[in-house]
């Protein structure tokens, strides 16, 4: 979603939730997925979680599936709910639809996966094991926006993607099906002490296998660490203390765990653009010390390759 659209639709969200059209501050949020964007707002009435997107029926599954959690008594923002009780707003876009939903930002606040600690990782694996039996109770379904193949065909040329699409066209066997929070981030889950206070959503929540939503929070958590292996033990031992994985999905583990990385990669690779930087002028002087170098967008995939597939299936037990 380029800017200019981008803000075309968050002023008409803004309207339609009863929020400031010139709010105290807005903080731009990573986008979730091209043609979603994402923000905090800060208003006098608190603060809120603002989510646009082309594609209102993902977006409507999504809040649908928060209303029901917060039914549970899940740690979860409830969708604030828009003029007529909707739990989206409807938004004019040249050429299509879009849709927008707006959350309470909730108290706490999120952790670096350097600074999660056992009981936090416990914590993760305990609430998204809760989180997927609630979900198996939601009525609809809505296709998976992260899907492979559907995410191989949007890459750009070049050595990266070329390194990417064999893993996302391998897919995943028929495994049990559900309803996903879609990409348990690190800036999604907030903290108070060793308690998490609150999942927010990812804005890709969707029906896929339940195994690879826990890969998904592997990667986000685990994978980023020199070590990663005790952070994955700890949120697999709090996931299956809750649900236990069936045969199939402790079989196909390590598979899902590939998948996930590579879509993590081919989110970063898409969000990064396709154009080329321009060729640098000759330096008049000396040139500075060169700045680090943006970290490689398949370092995800990188991490989980590197990853022993035996320590890997005997942490899934």
């Amino acid at each position: 979603m380029s800017p200019p659209k981008a803000e075309s639709l968050r002023s008409q969200a803004l309207s339609a939730f009863e929020l400031p059209m010139a709010p105290q501050r807005i903080d731009e949020l990573p986008p979730p997925l091209p043609g979603v964007a994402a923000c905090r707002v800060h208003a006098p009435a608190g603060r809120f979680l603002l989510i646009c997107s082309e594609a209102p029926l993902g977006l409507a599954f999504e809040a649908t599936l928060f209303d029901l959690l917060v039914e549970a008594r899940f740690p979860a923002p409830r969708p604030r709910r828009a003029p007529g009780g909707s739990l989206i707003a409807l938004l004019k876009r040249e050429g299509g639809h879009a849709a927008a939903a707006c959350y309470a930002w909730p108290p706490g606040e999120p952790l670096t996966p350097q600074l999660l600690e056992p009981p936090h990782q416990l914590e993760l694996g305990r609430l998204l094991a809760r989180l997927h039996l609630l979900a198996e109770t939601h009525p609809a379904s809505v296709a998976d926006p992260c899907d492979g193949p559907a995410l191989a065909a949007r890459l750009p040329s070049g050595s990266d993607a070329d390194a990417l699409r064999p893993v996302l066209a391998a897919g995943l066997p028929a495994l049990p099906l559900g309803a996903l929070h879609g990409g348990l981030a690190p800036s999604l889950a907030l903290f108070i002490g060793n308690r998490c206070s609150a999942f927010l959503p990812s804005g890709r929540a969707s029906s896929a296998a339940l195994v690879l939503d826990v890969a998904e929070a592997i990667c986000a958590w685990s994978l980023p660490l020199a070590r990663p292996l005790p952070s994955l033990r700890g949120i697999l031992s709090g996931y299956q203390a809750v649900r236990r994985f069936v045969p199939e999905e402790r079989e196909a583990f390590f598979a899902a765990l590939r998948l996930a990385a590579a879509r993590a990669a081919a989110r970063r690779l898409l969000q990064a653009g396709d154009s080329a930087p321009a060729e640098p002028a000759e330096p008049a002087e000396p040139a500075e010390p060169a700045e680090p170098a943006e970290p490689s967008p398949l370092e995800p995939l990188r991490a989980a390759l590197a990853l022993d597939e035996a320590e890997v299936r005997a942490a899934v037990g």
